[in-house]
């Protein structure tokens, strides 16, 4: 063989803390492509279990698996056959943990080339907000992630490449993880000085490789107050300006409220609260009433309770604080179907578009003191008619954005304040109805006017055909608006007891060749 170990003990022996190897790198290439060559030979024609290929491990016929994982130099392509050749359960401890350490640094690799890729996609230049816009895009539907996640790896792969460019090399070679590359481009995006950015670098990369994403945190964070000391007070002023308040849904009819300020105010803040929430605890009976298994009184939520009679609440003048939500006006959107609100079935329903269960929908039902009737198709559960609520007009905008939220491919924005009416042909070509207009975010919306999107096929039950200014054709189908009745529907019985042929491969097609889905079937019931 080519290379050959320096000492006569072997490496699985555990025997090594002076062990060494001199070995050709492409002797053990070779190797690992012969071996992957036989794996697909024996994947071929071996055992299957239901028609699906049982993988087969095989062991180098020179070198134990132990010892082909120590040998292994710098990290490439080439580990990826090798790992697949072992199987990690046949190791001892030390080669499972040689296992798992060499994964880390397959998965560093495949960051390092995914970078490369959505730089080649995205570019290197941010500057132009739509082009940067209609990118993000792009890279989001090509690795089916949402735009957020899609900003953040661009803004991440550009950095490495341009600012970090030995973070980069790093990340290639296995010996930092994608997620300190993350955390090194979020805590430095503030920081534009090219020599304060050369210096950060050259500090930061012997901490990454040693330590974990959450301790190099600190040293980025310690690191940039240290080397970019004369653009604090721009820095602290710039974040004062951001500061903001955010708001968003959870599930189970729960929701989450943050404030973003300076520390000493946040600090502030919850000391008044914490102090609050206690006093209300003890009302509550305390630790005692929690052993007995009363939840509001579990500090955590007395805190909650004290926060929201401390915005919502009248104070007395003993400082007292008095608050009953039932006072609260606000004005929420309840969606079920009839049957449940009656208590006959129990199908989840929408509050304000995130789903929750039957009781609870019942429980706000209750209160309810305004209504909208909303039709849908009792069989593919779209969108037929947006009632008129009391005391106000019914209008188109309302139909069109209550039946598509936004129609762009992968989007999730629900707010009406976010969304804005949209014309597939554009106005006057294309006229003002339900089949040309849809609902676009106010992100969508402008990429489609610039020309970055266009819209085909649109029609009266949501559906569309986005085509991507490269290329990408994305379906958009027509979204229940309540219930999916394929979730609801019961199985089919024959009606005899005799053999029934199966249906042939893919989905049933209409007499025109439209493809739709098997609750479609107008001899079919859907409930």
């Amino acid at each position: 063989m080519p290379g050959t170990p320096t000492s006569p003990a072997r490496p699985g022996d555990g025997a090594g803390d002076g062990w060494e190897w001199d070995v050709d790198q492409e002797w053990l290439d070779a190797e690992s492509l012969r071996t992957l060559a036989a794996e697909d030979a024996a994947m071929v024609g071996g055992p299957d279990d239901d028609g699906i290929p049982v993988p087969v491990f095989f062991d180098d016929d020179a070198f134990a698996d132990e010892e082909l994982l120590a040998m292994r130099g710098p990290v490439s392509g080439w580990d990826v056959v090798l790992l697949s050749s072992i199987d990690p359960g046949t190791l001892s401890v030390e080669g499972r943990l040689a296992y798992a350490r060499r994964v880390e640094a397959v998965k560093a690799l495949a960051a390092a080339m995914d970078a490369r890729a959505t730089v080649a996609l995205a570019g290197v230049d941010g500057s132009d907000s739509m082009t940067d816009r209609h990118a993000t895009m792009e890279v989001a539907l090509v690795r089916r992630v949402g735009e957020g996640v899609a900003a953040s790896a661009i803004a991440t792969a550009r950095a490495l490449h341009v600012e970090f460019p030995k973070f980069r090399a790093a990340l290639a070679a296995g010996e930092v993880s994608e997620w300190h590359c993350r955390v090194l481009v979020s805590e430095t995006s503030h920081v534009t000085d090219p020599d304060t950015i050369a210096a950060l670098q050259d500090r930061l990369l012997p901490k990454a490789k040693r330590k974990t994403p959450t301790e190099f945190r600190r040293d980025v964070r310690t690191a940039v107050a240290d080397l970019d000391a004369e653009r604090e007070a721009d820095r602290v002023a710039r974040a004062r300006a951001n500061r903001y308040v955010s708001c968003r849904q959870l599930p189970d009819g729960m929701g989450y409220l943050g404030i973003v300020l300076d520390w000493p105010t946040i600090s502030a803040m919850h000391q008044v609260v914490d102090a609050r929430g206690r006093a209300l605890q003890a009302v509550r009976g305390g630790a005692k009433a929690v052993r007995e298994g009363d939840d509001d009184a579990l500090a955590d939520a007395c805190r909650a309770d004290a926060f929201a009679a401390s915005i919502l609440g009248t104070v007395g003048e003993d400082g007292s604080v008095v608050f009953d939500p039932a006072d609260i006006p606000v004005s929420l959107t309840l969606v079920m179907d009839l049957e449940t609100l009656r208590g006959e079935a129990n199908r989840h329903a929408l509050l304000d578009g995130e789903a929750i269960p039957a009781g609870i929908a019942r429980e706000y039902a209750g209160v309810a003191t305004t209504w909208r009737r909303a039709v849908t198709d009792p069989v593919t559960g779209h969108l037929q008619d947006y009632g008129r609520e009391q005391y106000l007009p019914d209008k188109l905008r309302d139909y069109v954005l209550a039946r598509d939220h936004c129609r762009g491919p992968g989007c999730t924005t629900r707010s009406p304040k976010r969304l804005q009416m949209d014309h597939a042909i554009p106005f006057p070509d294309g006229e003002t109805s339900a089949g040309n207009c849809g609902g676009c975010c106010n992100r969508h919306h402008p990429l489609k006017t610039a020309g970055y999107l266009d819209i085909h096929d649109s029609s009266t039950d949501g559906s569309a055909t986005f085509l991507t200014a490269w290329g990408q054709k994305i379906s958009i189908p027509p979204r229940p608006f309540l219930h999916d009745p394929a979730d609801w529907a019961p199985p089919r019985t024959p009606a005899t007891s005799e053999p029934v042929e199966p249906p042939p491969p893919g989905p049933p097609t209409a007499p025109g060749g439209d493809v739709h889905p098997p609750w479609r079937d107008p001899d079919a019931s859907p409930f």
